[in-house]
């Protein structure tokens, strides 16, 4: 693909994130011309906590999953989840260029990646990108902590209801979701243990508010889920 057709993609698609579209017709060339676009498959290792930082990615297709890993290789907590349009890495610039959190592929996807002195250039040069950029952040970094503020006051079924709503209705936008976010993603997601996800996702089925078959979940009853979930 030569570089007018790249340029022409980038400017058409879809799934940008809104902060691209605070550049000039230049440094848009700049990005379009110098990015890569790269294949994961699902449970593929997107970036790893503790390495240097070299990038800045923008999800086109798939959802990714960042996670803190601590001291102990099992130990680990999600914090976010990333979707088209959005960018992985925001947290890294100003951290002396060290990658903060873990990120794995839950579906396949496709991410370009951006050169991180090039993303850095068009902050220190662009106000309008520099501004959208902190907005991404600061919006970001309020959801992740309503989310892990409201699933520590609540009891272990809360919890899980609470996150199978968000699954629901931020992560997949359907309430039937691929059961590619296993029960080991659920315990990192609600800081729970993984034998007390099987039992309350088991008790959930039994009272048949969520249905488990074929690789997916079901939400069945959507207004006992939202009460366990506000009440828990």
């Amino acid at each position: 693909m030569g570089k007018p057709e790249i340029l022409l993609q980038c400017l058409n698609c879809s799934n940008k994130a809104e902060c691209f579209n605070r550049l000039s017709p230049n440094e848009l060339k700049e990005v379009a011309e110098s990015k890569l676009s790269i294949h994961y498959k699902k449970g593929e290792i997107i970036r790893k906590q503790g390495t240097f930082v070299s990038s800045i990615l923008l999800v086109k297709t798939g959802i990714a999953k960042v996670y803190k890993e601590f001291d102990h290789a099992e130990n680990r907590s999600i914090i976010d989840f990333k979707k088209p349009g959005q960018l992985i890495g925001l947290a890294d610039i100003f951290n002396a260029s060290i990658v903060q959190y873990s990120v794995s592929a839950l579906t396949d996807c496709e991410l370009c990646s951006i050169d991180i002195r090039l993303f850095e250039k068009l902050l220190n040069n662009n106000v309008d990108f520099a501004v959208d950029v902190i907005k991404s952040i600061n919006f970001q970094s309020n959801n992740i902590i309503d989310f892990h503020i409201k699933n520590n006051f609540k009891q272990l079924h809360g919890r899980i209801a609470h996150a199978i709503l968000v699954l629901s209705e931020f992560v997949f936008d359907s309430d039937d979701f691929d059961v590619a976010f296993s029960r080991r993603d659920f315990a990192e997601l609600t800081n729970m243990s993984s034998m007390s996800v099987v039992r309350i996702l088991k008790t959930f089925r039994d009272d048949k508010i969520i249905e488990m078959k074929n690789g997916l979940i079901q939400i069945l009853n959507k207004a006992k889920l939202e009460q366990i979930s506000r009440i828990g």
